[in-house]
């Protein structure tokens, strides 16, 4: 369903010839919106304040190509995913890969859609997310995203389901194509549920995905990713989260791939009693630009929101952590909490933080903070002075740094995975220095 918005921007061009085929009116209006509003806004430039630490100057002349009709045939790079044992759905450059998704053997209270059905036939949820404009208003990649998606899945879980398995959405890139996923995700009242996403591949392809979580009350939600992409690739996520009362909201991204990448989660609390973390590690070294930016808005009292970002920066790598919370007015004992904490390892490397509270109850416990700081001296010193060389000494209390990360993630298996790349990444860490 190619885009007649695309005009001469090589980016919307692309984007929008890789839109569905066989989509009704509606979804065609969709995309035309997101056209619209793409060539309205263009790309971000540093001096859009949202977008001020991480340029993309360039990226719509890198001559990315739109995916092909259907998901080419891809080897899943096992060695790159999270090593955990749950229930694949596999995409390649945006495509559902229905040959290695099992759709007919989901357990009872799991359903999962392709996208290309679920406007079809099941538009209710679908097209609840995907016609709310203000998940569009000021977010060009975004509305980049919207103008030519290429696919992805509904997952739905029913009222009172506990789903034992994680759900592993495994997303691969390849080549030098331009893909625009969509998940949306429904957790029915008192649903429990764990998503674990793994984006990796191969070339100096875009992944600008965009994610619909909708939990009602008192579900909860375990959902946690990893960033992972080819270190050609760039890679743009947008994951849009609306929690109802009571309900339970546990994200952890681990990012270590991609050139340049963006994980931004925006959420909005509206109901009494969350409990809701955001909470990630990021790795930069050579060339790399990982940004992480959240945006949570509590609308109503008595929630808790929890946020800690730790990042590891080597050679010219550069992160970025923008968090705000916003508390509106009525939101009041609110219990929100804010940090990023980075590790420069290398006098080239940078970190650019700018955690934010706007508040406008008066009865609220909310803090922020950022601190940046290299290897402790005397953690070295005490090392050394029992034997352990210096090289071991730093590798060993960088790894202690972001295990301590781990903590966060409520998921034991979850944690073990995501703890076996960062042993990968410090690994490689350790090669480059020996081959220095």
């Amino acid at each position: 369903m190619p885009n007649d918005m695309a005009h001469d921007n090589p980016l919307l061009k692309t984007f929008g010839a890789a839109a569905l085929d066989g989509a009704p009116e509606w979804f065609g209006e969709v995309t035309r919106k997101g056209a619209e509003r793409f060539a309205e806004l263009g790309l971000p430039t540093n001096r859009t304040e949202a977008w001020k630490y991480t340029s993309l100057r360039g990226l719509g002349g890198l001559g990315f190509s739109a995916p092909a009709r259907e998901a080419e045939a891809v080897e899943i790079p096992r060695d790159r995913i999270a090593g955990i044992e749950g229930i694949e759905i596999v995409l390649v450059n945006g495509r559902l890969d229905e040959s290695r998704t099992a759709l007919d053997e989901m357990p009872v209270g799991l359903m999962v859609t392709p996208l290309a059905d679920a406007v079809q036939f099941k538009d209710g949820v679908t097209r609840h997310a995907l016609e709310d404009e203000s998940a569009l208003d000021g977010l060009p990649l975004a509305a980049l995203s919207t103008a030519g998606i290429t696919g992805g899945v509904l997952i739905e879980v029913a009222r009172d389901a506990d789903i034992a398995r994680p759900i592993h959405i495994i997303s691969i890139g390849s080549g030098s194509a331009a893909f625009a996923p969509r998940n949306v995700i429904w957790v029915g009242p008192k649903a429990k549920v764990t998503l674990v996403e793994s984006h990796v591949g191969e070339g100096s392809y875009f992944s600008n995905s965009v994610t619909h979580v909708t939990l009602e009350d008192e579900a909860v939600f375990h959902h946690y990713k990893l960033q992972n992409e080819s270190r050609d690739a760039y890679h743009v996520a947008m994951t849009h989260v609306h929690c109802g009362e009571k309900t339970v909201y546990d994200n952890f991204a681990l990012s270590c791939g991609a050139k340049l990448a963006r994980n931004e989660i925006r959420s909005k609390l509206d109901g009494s009693d969350i409990l809701y973390a955001v909470n990630g590690v990021y790795m930069a070294a050579a060339n790399q630009h990982l940004d992480n930016t959240t945006f949570i808005e509590h609308a109503k009292p008595n929630s808790e929101s929890r946020e800690i970002y730790k990042g590891v920066l080597d050679e010219n790598g550069r992160g970025v952590f923008q968090g705000k919370i916003l508390v509106q007015r009525p939101a009041q004992k609110t219990d929100g909490y804010q940090m990023n904490r980075a590790l420069l390892l290398s006098r080239k490397a940078e970190i650019d933080s700018k955690p934010e509270l706007e508040i406008y109850a008066d009865d609220v416990k909310c803090s922020h903070g950022a601190t940046v700081g290299e290897l402790d001296a005397e953690q070295l010193f005490y090392l050394k002075a029992r034997g352990i060389n210096e090289h071991d000494a730093r590798n060993m209390l960088i790894e202690a740094y972001l295990r301590d990360a781990l903590d966060e993630i409520r998921v034991d298996k979850v944690a073990l995975a995501f703890g076996d790349k960062i042993s990968d990444w410090l690994a490689e860490r350790i090669r480059r220095e020996e081959a220095a």
